[in-house]
């Protein structure tokens, strides 16, 4: 019976990292300026200040909560076909 309990858990947690998935992507910006991007370099984005201090914007926060997420569900993954 602890296997059952231990694959319940396991789904519950695949779930959740999966939503968190969708919803942390959803919420990052577009990373691409389109075809203005390419004719005219993106305008000297790369000089503002948050693309040098991006440690503390919510882009960065909403990457490494994708990144552990990602993780997550990947280790979940490989649990729950061990644990069958």
């Amino acid at each position: 019976m602890g296997g059952v309990h231990m694959h319940n858990f396991l789904m519950v947690l695949e779930v959740l990292s999966s939503i968190v998935i969708i919803v942390s992507v959803m919420m990052q910006p577009s990373k691409s300026d389109g075809l203005s991007g390419l004719v005219g370099g993106g305008g000297g984005a790369s000089e503002s200040h948050f693309a040098k201090n991006k440690t503390k914007t919510l882009e960065s926060v909403m990457a490494k909560v994708t990144t552990v997420a990602g993780i997550c569900f990947g280790l979940t993954t490989v649990m729950l076909n061990l644990v069958k």
